[in-house]
């Protein structure tokens, strides 16, 4: 009789098995965004005409919101404004001058919190009670959102499409935010963080309105005359996408009636 002798596999090869099972578990969203697909916002508009978005975030501050409208109706620009609740509530006054002044609103979420880091139900939570806040100040239908931060998965952008959003980031950064000095902002705009990354048709640029960006206001003049004098025309995120034949990156090119992968 033959006696087959089962040998237990190297202590390397556990130690190894179970790395891999921990990874799998830690990063499952990135695992199985590689097999199921990985969603993407959208950064960018293809379209056929000079059209450039022009965005402003504001979640916090008291002095910067007001100039920058003062400046847009000085040039005859519409912009899309995404907004925190809290920072709306706050300063109703704003927002119904946002929309007498034509501007757009689009949602900066609830909290200012990174929207990848809640489970399915958080976010959809965190959405709708902005939402709330928004179309009753606004008067507007919002259906537009930035996530704080920037920060999305394919749960953010799931459970967003579901309740009828498009998730906007920006192809344009103008950072604004850390405060470089006005010339480097206009830098950025125009000519890009890295040399030919600058405005083109289709972008959508990134501004900050909140008081933690005060070099916009000394920027934002130069930045709309030198695009201007290019033959570009500045327009709200949601005329830019109204008149695109697609959106970038592909990814991105979720239609209505399409239902994305569901988040793990």
């Amino acid at each position: 009789m033959r006696i087959i002798m089962l040998r237990r596999p190297p202590l390397r090869n556990l130690i190894l098995y179970g790395i891999l099972v921990f990874v799998l578990i830690a990063y499952r969203d990135n695992v199985i965004s590689v097999f199921a697909g990985k969603l993407k916002p959208i950064y960018a508009a293809n379209v056929t005409n000079n059209a450039i978005g022009i965005t402003f975030d504001i979640s916090w501050g008291e002095n910067t919101a007001e100039p920058i409208l003062d400046i847009l109706k000085q040039e005859k620009i519409q912009a899309t404004f995404f907004l925190s609740s809290p920072w709306a509530a706050k300063h109703p006054e704003l927002v119904r001058r946002m929309v007498a002044d034509g501007h757009e609103i689009g949602s900066h979420g609830n909290r200012h919190i990174d929207l990848n880091t809640l489970g399915p139900g958080e976010i959809h939570k965190e959405i709708t009670s902005a939402q709330t806040v928004l179309e009753e100040l606004s008067g507007q239908k919002v259906r537009l959102i930035r996530a704080p931060n920037g920060a999305y998965d394919n749960k953010v952008i799931s459970v967003a499409h579901e309740m009828g959003y498009k998730v906007i980031q920006w192809s344009v950064d103008s950072l604004d935010w850390k405060r470089p000095g006005p010339a480097a902002v206009i830098n950025n705009v125009i000519n890009g963080i890295h040399s030919g990354q600058g405005a083109k048709p289709g972008a959508i640029i990134l501004f900050h309105a909140s008081d933690s960006a005060p070099d916009t206001v000394g920027a934002l003049p130069t930045v709309i005359k030198t695009l201007k004098g290019k033959g570009y025309e500045l327009v709200p995120v949601g005329k830019l996408l109204n008149e695109a034949a697609s959106t970038w990156p592909p990814e991105s090119n979720l239609k209505p009636e399409e239902k994305p992968a569901k988040a793990p």
